[in-house]
Formats: structure tokens, sequence, C-alpha cells
């Protein structure tokens, strides 16, 4: 099974839900009898959001304690996502950052910082211009005993939610050494676990001194683009926090946490974890002496000036966002991408995506509300 197929099935099994066990636990927790909540639910999904279960789970919205009607119907479901982004967006430029390698030289090209490309992994007859391109255990083995740039992080070129990611750690005589994972034989990783599907290996990024303790992979900032009449606005700034060993930021992998950034400041306002189906906020970071919560991020200014470079680079695609690491040396782009996850915002947040704002902005961009 390929690194990629092998993720994509975890977060498949992630999304399964055990419909009576959390209906029963909800209504516990709420003091509703599950045939009322089951009542509402079905209410609240034929609302504009089309909220699935596990998402009127996720978010508490059946404890109406808590919330206005009008503040329950601002809450959207992740699987509308796509028919609103895409009446937004000119899909001609989707392959501009979809493609990791495309992106990447465009980026370069336009004096972004991203992070080093090392090579690249390609069966197929495509041409990578200056990249170094291999296609053969042989020549990945060749590679990895010439290279010097550990650790080296690799991705699908045409991935997403960091599916099939690496991160490599260095090599023996015979073996790839992958943190977190068992190694593999030179043949293993080209022929299974990479086969035909190409790759792109970059230089790891080096965290700012701000995350001594908190992690050592690479967390970033995503911040959402919406490009108005009136220019660049970007309502919502996140933190995607690795923890527990893993090697990416996608809340999928077990343990991440999600923070909510104040978008002027760059104050961290909320730290949020999901843990079986479940929004929660934390105090503080599990096992360790810092809240997080009130410290304000390192190079705020500079990350947001590079963000608006980096968006109008894309302006044709009027709804977006980009992941900015954090490094010793400033922030560098580590994505771009054509969209950005309404569950995201609003598991950071606790609050319904589809507020005025943004409903006013998608109505604008001739989407169907």
């Amino acid at each position: 099974m390929t690194a990629l197929t092998q993720d994509i099935s975890i977060m498949k099994e992630r999304e399964k839900v055990d419909v009576a066990s959390q209906l029963i636990q909800a209504a516990r927790e709420s003091g509703c009898s599950p045939f009322s909540m089951a009542i509402d639910f079905l209410k609240l999904r034929r609302q504009r959001g089309k909220l699935n279960f596990y998402e009127y789970i996720l978010y508490g919205l059946y404890d109406k304690s808590h919330w206005s009607e009008e503040e329950r119907d601002e809450f959207v479901s992740a699987h509308i996502h796509w028919p609103l982004v895409n009446v937004c967006n000119d899909r001609k430029w989707w392959a501009l950052s979809e493609d990791k390698w495309l992106s990447a030289c465009f980026l370069q090209q336009n004096s972004i910082p991203v992070p080093e490309t090392l090579a690249v992994f390609d069966m197929g007859m495509r041409h990578f211009g200056d990249t170094k391109c291999m296609k053969t255990a042989d020549e990945i083995k060749s590679f990895f005993k010439s290279c010097d740039a550990y650790p080296i992080f690799a991705k699908p070129i045409g991935g997403i939610w960091s599916a099939g990611a690496m991160r490599i750690s260095g090599h023996t005589e015979t073996h790839v050494l992958l943190d977190g994972k068992e190694a593999l034989t030179f043949e293993e990783l080209a022929d299974d676990v990479i086969s035909d599907q190409p790759y792109i290996f970059q230089k790891c990024l080096k965290p700012h001194g701000f995350f001594d303790g908190l992690t050592d992979a690479v967390a970033t900032i995503r911040c959402l683009n919406l490009i108005k009449k009136d220019g660049l606005h970007v309502p919502h700034t996140l933190l995607k926090l690795p923890q527990q060993g893993n090697i990416a930021d996608n809340l999928w992998r077990p343990g991440n946490l999600l923070c909510e950034i104040d978008p002027e400041t760059g104050t961290i306002v909320a730290l949020v974890t999901v843990k079986d189906g479940r929004r929660s906020t934390l105090d503080a970071l599990p096992d360790a002496d810092r809240a997080l919560v009130g410290e304000t991020l390192p190079f705020w200014n500079e990350l947001k000036d590079l963000n608006t470079r980096v968006a109008l680079l894309h302006a044709a695609n009027r709804y977006g966002s980009t992941d900015i690491a954090l490094t010793p040396d400033g922030p560098v782009v580590v994505e771009v991408n054509n969209s950005c996850a309404f569950e995201l915002i609003q598991i950071a947040t606790g609050k319904g995506f589809m507020n005025d704002e943004m409903t006013s902005f998608f109505r604008g961009c001739g989407a169907t509300i």
C-alpha cells in the first residue's frame, strides 16, 4: 500500500461515527431525549448549512442553551464547500498551487521564501527543468547518499491534507530512515510506498524558537484570504500545531491542536482540540508548562506582509488561503491553497463560518447561499 493510500484510509476511518452512541452521550449531557435531538438535527439539516450528524455533534449544536437559532444557522457543512468555492475561483489557476513543484517555482520566481526543493521522484515522462528527477530505486539511493540536507520532507506533488507525507531523517547502506515509521529499503520506498505517485523532496524548515518544547515538526499559520472589490481581507488566521510526534500539522492526525489567532496582532486567542468527534477548548497545552493562549507569535507584521503578496499573486482565486511557517529567519510559505476548509475555521473559533461577512462575500461571487 502506498503512503498516500494508507493515510487516506486512516482519514476515512476517523470519519466513521457511531451515531447511536454519540446520540445517547449527547442526550445525557444536554438533558434532552435522543428522539427530540434527532428531530432537532433533521430540522437544522434542512437549513442552508446542510449539516451532517457528525458535524451536529462536533460543534455541540444540540445544546440550545449555548446557541441562538441565528448562531446555529451560521454553521455550515464541510460537504457544501466546493460548490460554493468553485463559483469564487478561476479553476484554470488550480494547477499553480495544487502542483507543489510548480507552486514552489512560481513563488520563488516572485521572491517569495519557500522550502528548498532538493529533488522530485516521477516515473512518468514529465520534465522538471533544473530540478533533479529520480525514477528508480537506484536513483533514490544515489540521491540520499549524496544529500547532506537532512531531515528531508517528502510529499505527493499533487497531494492534499499532508496525506502520504514523510519526514526522512537519514539512511543506512540499505535503508531509508523515516521519523515515526519503520525503516524502508530503497526498493520498498520507490516501488511500494511512492510507486507511481510523483513526489517532491524538500529540505525541512527549522521552526522558530517560539516552538521550542511545543513540537519538533513544522507548525503553520493558515491565513484565510478573501479578494474583495476593495482589496484583500483576512478575516481569520489559525495556528495548526503538530503534537505527539506527528510530522505534519493537519487536524486529522491524532493529538494535533488548533489555535485561533487574532489576525491583526498575532495573539493566540484560543487553543482547541478534537477528540472522539467533539470540539473542545483547552486552558493550556497538554503536558506542558505553557498556556500558549495570550502569547503573540513572532514576525507577525512580516507574516502579514508576506501573505498579502502571495494572496495578490493568486488574486484570480477570490477565496483561498496560505500556510506559512515561522523560522528563525522569518516567515516562509509552505503551501498555497485554492480554498480553505469551512470546518477548520469553525473548529478554531467555535462559531459558525457563514456569518454576514461571509454570506455577503459568497453572494458577491455569484454563489447561492
